[in-house]
Protein backbone atom coordinates (compact mmCIF):
# COMPACT_ATOMS: atom_id res chain seq x y z
CA UNK A 1 0.00 0.00 0.00
CA UNK A 2 1.33 3.43 -0.98
CA UNK A 3 1.28 6.42 1.37
CA UNK A 4 0.39 8.70 -1.53
CA UNK A 5 -2.75 10.81 -1.16
CA UNK A 6 -5.61 9.69 -3.42
CA UNK A 7 -8.01 12.15 -5.01
CA UNK A 8 -11.10 11.38 -7.08
CA UNK A 9 -12.28 13.31 -10.16
CA UNK A 10 -15.99 12.64 -10.66
CA UNK A 11 -18.58 13.20 -13.36
CA UNK A 12 -21.89 12.13 -11.81
CA UNK A 13 -23.76 12.76 -8.57
CA UNK A 14 -23.58 9.07 -7.64
CA UNK A 15 -19.79 9.10 -8.03
CA UNK A 16 -19.57 12.30 -5.98
CA UNK A 17 -21.44 10.77 -3.05
CA UNK A 18 -19.44 7.53 -3.19
CA UNK A 19 -16.13 9.42 -3.28
CA UNK A 20 -17.05 11.65 -0.34
CA UNK A 21 -18.17 8.63 1.68
CA UNK A 22 -14.83 6.88 1.07
CA UNK A 23 -12.28 7.60 3.80
CA UNK A 24 -9.39 6.70 1.46
CA UNK A 25 -10.15 9.70 -0.78
CA UNK A 26 -8.52 12.90 0.50
CA UNK A 27 -10.18 15.30 -1.94
CA UNK A 28 -12.78 15.21 -4.70
CA UNK A 29 -12.78 17.24 -7.92
CA UNK A 30 -16.44 17.87 -8.77
CA UNK A 31 -18.18 19.85 -11.53
CA UNK A 32 -19.87 23.03 -10.35
CA UNK A 33 -23.20 21.72 -11.69
CA UNK A 34 -23.23 19.02 -9.00
CA UNK A 35 -22.55 21.26 -6.02
CA UNK A 36 -25.07 23.01 -3.80
CA UNK A 37 -25.77 23.79 -0.15
CA UNK A 38 -26.20 20.03 0.34
CA UNK A 39 -22.41 19.62 0.17
CA UNK A 40 -21.41 22.74 2.07
CA UNK A 41 -20.67 20.74 5.22
CA UNK A 42 -18.00 18.78 3.31
CA UNK A 43 -16.60 21.71 1.36
CA UNK A 44 -13.13 21.18 2.85
CA UNK A 45 -12.76 17.97 0.79
CA UNK A 46 -14.11 19.40 -2.45
CA UNK A 47 -12.33 21.08 -5.36
CA UNK A 48 -14.69 22.79 -7.80
CA UNK A 49 -14.40 22.13 -11.53
CA UNK A 50 -15.56 25.18 -13.53
CA UNK A 51 -16.50 24.83 -17.21
CA UNK A 52 -13.43 24.24 -19.35
CA UNK A 53 -14.47 26.73 -22.02
CA UNK A 54 -15.18 30.22 -20.70
CA UNK A 55 -15.90 31.93 -24.02
CA UNK A 56 -19.31 33.59 -23.78
CA UNK A 57 -19.99 32.20 -20.32
CA UNK A 58 -17.39 33.87 -18.12
CA UNK A 59 -19.86 36.22 -16.39
CA UNK A 60 -22.30 33.39 -15.68
CA UNK A 61 -19.46 31.20 -14.41
CA UNK A 62 -18.22 33.99 -12.16
CA UNK A 63 -21.68 34.42 -10.63
CA UNK A 64 -21.89 30.69 -9.99
CA UNK A 65 -18.46 30.66 -8.37
CA UNK A 66 -19.40 33.55 -6.09
CA UNK A 67 -22.55 31.72 -4.97
CA UNK A 68 -20.56 28.61 -4.14
CA UNK A 69 -17.90 30.68 -2.39
CA UNK A 70 -20.59 32.15 -0.15
CA UNK A 71 -21.65 28.61 0.76
CA UNK A 72 -18.16 27.88 2.04
CA UNK A 73 -16.45 26.18 -0.91
CA UNK A 74 -12.87 27.40 -1.01
CA UNK A 75 -10.87 25.43 -3.62
CA UNK A 76 -11.28 25.29 -7.39
CA UNK A 77 -9.28 23.97 -10.32
CA UNK A 78 -7.83 26.07 -13.14
CA UNK A 79 -8.04 24.14 -16.41
CA UNK A 80 -6.22 26.89 -18.30
CA UNK A 81 -4.34 30.10 -17.56
CA UNK A 82 -7.59 31.98 -18.22
CA UNK A 83 -9.15 30.32 -15.19
CA UNK A 84 -6.43 31.55 -12.84
CA UNK A 85 -7.55 35.18 -12.88
CA UNK A 86 -11.23 34.23 -12.64
CA UNK A 87 -10.70 31.99 -9.61
CA UNK A 88 -8.47 34.58 -7.95
CA UNK A 89 -11.13 37.28 -8.41
CA UNK A 90 -13.77 35.11 -6.81
CA UNK A 91 -11.63 34.31 -3.77
CA UNK A 92 -10.78 30.67 -4.38
CA UNK A 93 -7.63 28.80 -3.50
CA UNK A 94 -6.40 27.69 -6.92
CA UNK A 95 -5.43 24.14 -7.85
CA UNK A 96 -3.85 23.50 -11.24
CA UNK A 97 -5.10 20.96 -13.77
CA UNK A 98 -3.12 18.82 -16.20
CA UNK A 99 -4.24 20.97 -19.15
CA UNK A 100 -2.02 23.77 -17.85
CA UNK A 101 0.65 21.54 -19.42
CA UNK A 102 3.18 21.80 -16.60
CA UNK A 103 6.15 19.88 -18.00
CA UNK A 104 9.28 21.26 -16.29
CA UNK A 105 10.62 22.87 -13.13
CA UNK A 106 10.48 26.38 -14.59
CA UNK A 107 6.77 26.00 -15.33
CA UNK A 108 6.27 24.60 -11.83
CA UNK A 109 7.93 27.68 -10.34
CA UNK A 110 5.85 29.97 -12.58
CA UNK A 111 2.57 28.45 -11.41
CA UNK A 112 3.73 28.63 -7.79
CA UNK A 113 4.42 32.34 -8.32
CA UNK A 114 0.90 32.69 -9.76
CA UNK A 115 -0.42 31.57 -6.38
CA UNK A 116 -1.43 27.99 -7.15
CA UNK A 117 -1.48 25.71 -4.11
CA UNK A 118 -0.94 22.49 -6.07
CA UNK A 119 -0.86 21.19 -9.63
CA UNK A 120 -1.48 18.05 -11.69
CA UNK A 121 1.45 17.66 -14.07
CA UNK A 122 1.09 17.03 -17.80
CA UNK A 123 0.10 13.51 -18.80
CA UNK A 124 2.84 13.63 -21.47
CA UNK A 125 5.65 13.42 -18.90
CA UNK A 126 7.48 10.19 -18.17
CA UNK A 127 7.77 9.02 -14.59
CA UNK A 128 11.50 9.85 -14.66
CA UNK A 129 10.83 13.45 -15.68
CA UNK A 130 8.11 13.81 -13.05
CA UNK A 131 10.50 12.63 -10.36
CA UNK A 132 13.20 15.09 -11.49
CA UNK A 133 10.90 18.11 -11.20
CA UNK A 134 11.64 20.69 -8.54
CA UNK A 135 8.35 20.93 -6.69
CA UNK A 136 7.71 24.19 -4.80
CA UNK A 137 4.02 23.27 -4.47
CA UNK A 138 2.14 20.00 -3.95
CA UNK A 139 2.25 17.92 -7.11
CA UNK A 140 0.05 15.16 -8.47
CA UNK A 141 -0.51 13.11 -11.62
CA UNK A 142 -3.41 11.44 -13.40
CA UNK A 143 -3.28 7.81 -12.26
CA UNK A 144 -6.54 6.28 -13.49
CA UNK A 145 -9.25 6.78 -16.05
CA UNK A 146 -10.23 7.07 -19.68
CA UNK A 147 -8.00 10.01 -20.58
CA UNK A 148 -9.33 12.63 -23.03
CA UNK A 149 -7.83 12.44 -26.52
CA UNK A 150 -9.58 15.56 -27.76
CA UNK A 151 -11.73 18.38 -26.37
CA UNK A 152 -14.43 19.79 -28.68
CA UNK A 153 -17.01 22.54 -28.38
CA UNK A 154 -19.63 20.52 -30.26
CA UNK A 155 -20.56 16.86 -30.35
CA UNK A 156 -18.98 14.90 -33.22
CA UNK A 157 -21.71 12.24 -33.14
CA UNK A 158 -24.56 14.75 -33.42
CA UNK A 159 -23.42 16.31 -36.70
CA UNK A 160 -21.65 19.10 -34.85
CA UNK A 161 -24.73 20.24 -32.95
CA UNK A 162 -24.50 21.05 -29.23
CA UNK A 163 -25.20 18.06 -27.01
CA UNK A 164 -27.28 20.02 -24.53
CA UNK A 165 -25.32 19.38 -21.38
CA UNK A 166 -24.32 16.54 -19.11
CA UNK A 167 -27.94 15.53 -18.44
CA UNK A 168 -28.46 14.80 -22.16
CA UNK A 169 -25.63 12.42 -22.98
CA UNK A 170 -25.75 11.19 -26.54
CA UNK A 171 -24.79 7.72 -25.31
CA UNK A 172 -22.83 7.02 -28.46
CA UNK A 173 -19.29 6.25 -29.47
CA UNK A 174 -16.87 6.97 -32.27
CA UNK A 175 -14.71 4.45 -34.11
CA UNK A 176 -11.13 5.30 -35.04
CA UNK A 177 -9.19 4.02 -38.07
CA UNK A 178 -8.05 0.95 -36.11
CA UNK A 179 -11.58 -0.01 -35.11
CA UNK A 180 -11.27 1.15 -31.49
CA UNK A 181 -14.49 2.37 -29.87
CA UNK A 182 -14.06 5.83 -28.30
CA UNK A 183 -16.61 7.04 -25.77
CA UNK A 184 -17.91 10.59 -26.12
CA UNK A 185 -18.38 12.41 -22.81
CA UNK A 186 -20.62 15.48 -22.75
CA UNK A 187 -20.60 18.35 -20.28
CA UNK A 188 -22.25 21.77 -20.15
CA UNK A 189 -19.82 23.49 -22.45
CA UNK A 190 -17.70 20.89 -24.20
CA UNK A 191 -17.36 17.33 -25.42
CA UNK A 192 -14.45 15.02 -24.69
CA UNK A 193 -13.42 12.11 -26.90
CA UNK A 194 -11.98 9.51 -24.55
CA UNK A 195 -9.23 6.95 -25.04
CA UNK A 196 -10.55 3.46 -25.72
CA UNK A 197 -8.09 2.03 -23.16
CA UNK A 198 -8.30 2.95 -19.47
CA UNK A 199 -5.18 4.24 -17.74
CA UNK A 200 -4.39 1.92 -14.80
CA UNK A 201 -1.46 2.46 -12.42
CA UNK A 202 -2.76 0.84 -9.24
CA UNK A 203 0.43 -1.22 -8.85
CA UNK A 204 2.79 1.59 -9.85
CA UNK A 205 2.16 4.41 -7.37
CA UNK A 206 5.46 3.74 -5.64
CA UNK A 207 7.31 4.73 -8.82
CA UNK A 208 6.04 8.31 -8.63
CA UNK A 209 7.62 10.91 -6.36
CA UNK A 210 4.52 13.08 -6.05
CA UNK A 211 2.18 14.12 -3.26
CA UNK A 212 -1.07 12.83 -4.73
CA UNK A 213 -2.60 10.69 -7.47
CA UNK A 214 -5.86 11.50 -9.25
CA UNK A 215 -8.41 8.82 -10.16
CA UNK A 216 -10.63 10.19 -12.96
CA UNK A 217 -14.08 8.60 -13.19
CA UNK A 218 -16.38 8.99 -16.18
CA UNK A 219 -18.79 6.13 -16.91
CA UNK A 220 -17.88 3.95 -13.90
CA UNK A 221 -20.88 2.80 -11.86
CA UNK A 222 -18.88 1.35 -8.94
CA UNK A 223 -15.87 3.47 -8.08
CA UNK A 224 -15.20 1.67 -4.78
CA UNK A 225 -13.61 -1.29 -6.55
CA UNK A 226 -11.16 1.00 -8.35
CA UNK A 227 -10.28 2.93 -5.19
CA UNK A 228 -9.67 -0.31 -3.29
CA UNK A 229 -7.32 -1.51 -6.04
CA UNK A 230 -5.21 1.64 -5.61
CA UNK A 231 -5.26 1.46 -1.83
CA UNK A 232 -4.09 -2.17 -1.95
CA UNK A 233 -1.62 -1.74 -4.83
CA UNK A 234 -3.32 -4.42 -6.91
CA UNK A 235 -2.07 -5.40 -10.34
CA UNK A 236 -4.65 -4.69 -13.05
CA UNK A 237 -6.73 -7.53 -14.42
CA UNK A 238 -5.81 -8.94 -17.79
CA UNK A 239 -7.53 -7.12 -20.60
CA UNK A 240 -7.22 -3.77 -22.29
CA UNK A 241 -5.59 -1.04 -20.25
CA UNK A 242 -2.74 1.40 -20.73
CA UNK A 243 0.11 2.84 -18.69
CA UNK A 244 -0.22 6.06 -20.69
CA UNK A 245 3.00 7.83 -21.70
CA UNK A 246 4.58 7.54 -18.27
CA UNK A 247 6.88 4.65 -19.23
CA UNK A 248 7.38 5.16 -22.97
CA UNK A 249 7.21 8.92 -23.49
CA UNK A 250 5.84 10.82 -26.47
CA UNK A 251 6.63 9.08 -29.74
Amino acid sequence: MSDMELRAWVYSAVQLDEALDNADIAAVYAPMRLLSEKYAGRADRLILLPPEFLGGAENETERGLLRLRELGFSRALAHTSGHIGLLGRTGFEICGGSRLNCTNSEAMRFFADCGLCDIIVSTELTVQRINRLKKPIKTGFMAYGAMPLMLNRRCPVRDGRPCGGADKKCGRQMTDRKGNRLNVLCSEDSVEILNSDTLVLSDKLGDFGTDFAVLRFTYETDIRRVINAYVNGERPDSGRFTRGLYYRGVQ
